[in-house]
């Protein structure tokens, strides 16, 4: 009996019993077919005709996609292209008979435990060359995908190599009729010339393979932003990061093939360089459909068992039987170890209070060491987008053990003691057990010596030593202080980026180094890390002031502490610490901008903690229709009633009686209530 597949006449919807849904897309779903004379079985695509009509309102460029796939896969004869054998219609449905590909997407082969984690590299060059060896055929052909994206790729459980499916929005360079629109494709893929909505050619799929190719050795996109417009954004700006796991191999690809000019990008004027390049040693594209997918290797094995007993291990709520590659994890060498908790971290395993501490030389300065990447592990945009119900965080300054004894020493450096902060700070963090708050914001200093002094080292333990009388589902969030601006390294090493943004429940958080805005003008150093914090700092207040549902700002010195116009105001220092008048505020010529900035931004709130005394202020910010004054329209998520509360919290143990603010987060806004902390009853 002679193939449909060979047949020169169109068959006939009534030929075919539809089975299975194997997908979706924008306009149509995708069946496994059986045909019935010939039992051969095919992939469906059945698009409605009145859906097409309907959608064609709003997409007018729907029809030149149907007959652009359509005229495309007619031609296209590649073994790493899906075939299309007819196409035939009724009086309801537009019939695509395509090849049907036993095994799924290539989405499948990146996930563990239902979560995108990326694959192995050595099946990350297996597919890559299957995309390669496609992408110069249709370059040969003068073809543009322009949607590529592990979505619209399969892969075979028969020879265990890809296809390239829907050709909906591909370009024929040679035949502009059905190309329509140049802005097309999905974010997260899209090149810079595309977004820029140019003329494109087949070097935009080259951009699109190394963001594939990061996908699969890392689960996530290079430009992943949470919304269209934030990926553009990210696009544009050309930065991404790089896991410190991958191969140098890897990195150079995926940085060759992520140029934002398409000319620079490898294999943009030949496909021979990139098909030369070192990270596709061992293959060979002439006979690599001939091979097999490489099994995975020991590390390999490694990796994932070791990720499975965790996920277990945490899903089963923790406990004392700790997986012995956890109770070890923070001897891992590297790469093993980068790669391990970039894999937890794919499965949102990473966060939990028992895995992340382990990867450090104590659990104290692992709950320290959360804020890293500018964001905080865990808390993140992609994660934490989405309001869930109301919760509460608190605002405490840090206790800078020693500082008491600090005011009777000759130095000055609190070395003799510093049993009196400790004491009203573990005071402190047991009454918060009671009560459970999801975040503990600590602000300024934890030790009064600095980091280059005598007893920093001392204080510094001991602080965190003493974090383990919290209970450990509370999150730590530290705000840097005076310590950040004299040795950032030696801060960054025991508490984490100096600023950085989180998430929790659709609250952003931006935590910044205010020592930057006090000290820039006089520091070269500091004034180049201060324009780059700057410059941050508006992102992301453009970023939350579209995306957050509250937005606040953290930072250890105050913006004002009465009025906002007043004067900078400056603390009287210890006189054997031979230490400069420093300010308590911020100076009026950085903080004048730095209001209207917070303003506009629709931020709820900005906490602060370095005074003797406890303030809670409210700044009316900007009105978009007038130059000063309330604005009592709320429709843009901006507070409700045009303010932005301004809550400086006293200083640890200094002037008043030491408390905290505990602040209660509404999707509506926040409400904000000072507790005290009761005196130890022993020293």
């Amino acid at each position: 009996m002679s193939t449909v597949k060979d047949s020169v006449e169109k068959p006939q919807a009534t030929d075919f019993t539809l089975e299975r849904e194997l997908g979706q897309g924008n306009f149509s779903k995708v069946f496994l077919g059986t045909h019935r004379p010939t039992g051969e079985q095919f992939a469906i695509k059945v698009i409605e005709k009145q859906r097409i009509m309907r959608l064609k309102i709003r997409h007018p460029n729907i029809l030149n996609e149907v007959n652009m796939e359509k005229a495309v896969l007619n031609t296209l004869r590649h073994p790493n292209i899906i075939r299309l054998y007819h196409t035939y219609q009724d009086a309801t449905n537009l019939y695509f008979l395509m090849e049907y590909i036993a095994n799924g997407e290539l989405w499948d082969a990146l996930t563990l435990c239902g979560k995108q984690v990326g694959c192995t590299e050595g099946l990350a060059r297996f597919y890559a060359a299957d995309i390669v060896n496609a992408l110069e055929y249709l370059a040969s052909q003068r073809i543009v995908h322009r949607d590529l994206k592990p979505e619209n790729m399969i892969v075979s459980k028969v020879d265990g190599h890809l296809r390239l499916v829907d050709f909906g929005t591909a370009k024929n360079l040679s035949d502009p009729a059905l190309n329509g629109p140049n802005f097309v494709g999905t974010p997260e893929y899209m090149s810079p010339e595309t977004i820029a909505n140019k003329a494109v050619d087949t070097s935009s799929d080259l951009w699109a393979l190394g963001c594939i190719v990061y996908q699969l050795l890392t689960g996530d996109t290079p430009f992943q932003g949470g919304s269209p417009y934030l990926c553009f954004l990210k696009v544009q700006d050309g930065v991404y990061d790089v896991p410190s796991f991958l191969s140098a191999p890897a990195r150079d690809l995926i940085a060759a093939l992520l140029q934002p000019d398409p000319t620079r990008r490898l294999g943009a004027n030949g496909f021979d360089a990139l098909k030369a390049h070192k990270f596709f040693d061992g293959i060979n594209f002439e006979t690599h459909l001939s091979t097999s997918p490489p099994f995975a290797t020991l590390e390999d094995k490694f990796i994932f068992e070791s990720a499975k007993q965790i996920h277990a291990y945490v899903a089963a709520g923790g406990g004392d039987k700790v997986p012995a590659v956890l109770a070890q994890a923070v001897a891992l060498a590297h790469p093993r170890k980068p790669r391990l908790m970039h894999v937890l971290n794919r499965m949102q395993l990473l966060q939990h209070p028992d895995v992340y501490p382990r990867f450090f030389s104590t659990m104290g300065l692992g709950r320290c060491l959360y804020a890293t990447k500018r964001g905080y592990v865990g808390l993140t945009h992609s994660v934490q987008n989405e309001w869930k119900q109301s919760f509460t965080f608190v605002h405490l300054s840090g206790p800078s053990l020693g500082r008491a004894a600090a005011a009777t020493e000759n130095d000055g450096l609190g070395g003799s003691s510093w049993a009196i902060e400790l004491a009203l700070f573990r005071d402190a963090l047991l009454a918060l057990n009671e009560t459970l708050p999801t975040l503990l914001v600590l602000s300024g200093n934890m030790t009064h010596a600095s980091p280059s002094q005598k007893y920093y080292g001392p204080q510094r333990d001991a602080f965190q030593a003493s974090l383990s009388t919290l209970d450990s589902r509370i999150r730590l969030v530290f705000v840097p202080g005076d310590h950040a601006a004299v040795d950032i390294e030696a801060y960054t090493a025991d508490y984490g980026d100096d600023y950085y943004a989180l998430w929790y429940g659709g609250m952003k958080c931006l935590v910044v180094n205010s020592s930057l805005w006090l000290h820039a003008e006089s520091d070269h150093a500091l004034h180049e890390r201060y324009l780059a914090q700057d410059a941050w700092l508006k992102k992301e207040l453009e970023h939350g002031a579209l995306c957050a549902q509250v937005l606040c700002v953290l930072s250890h010195h105050p913006l004002y502490i009465s009025e906002s116009d007043e004067p900078t105001l400056f603390a009287e220092t210890l006189s054997n610490n031979n230490a400069p008048a420093a300010p308590w505020n911020v100076p009026r010529d950085v903080r004048l901008p730095l209001l209207e900035l917070i303003g506009t931004s629709k931020v709820h709130a900005v906490f602060s903690s370095h005074y003797t005394k406890h303030v809670h202020n409210r700044f009316a910010r900007p009105s978009k229709h007038t130059s000063g004054g309330d604005d009592d329209d709320d429709d843009d998520g901006a507070p409700q009633d045009g303010r932005c509360d301004m809550v400086v919290t006293a200083s640890f143990a200094d002037g008043e009686k030491s408390a905290y603010h505990r602040v209660h987060v509404e999707q509506t806004g926040l409400s904000i209530a000072r507790t005290l902390v009761a005196a130890p009853l022993h020293v």
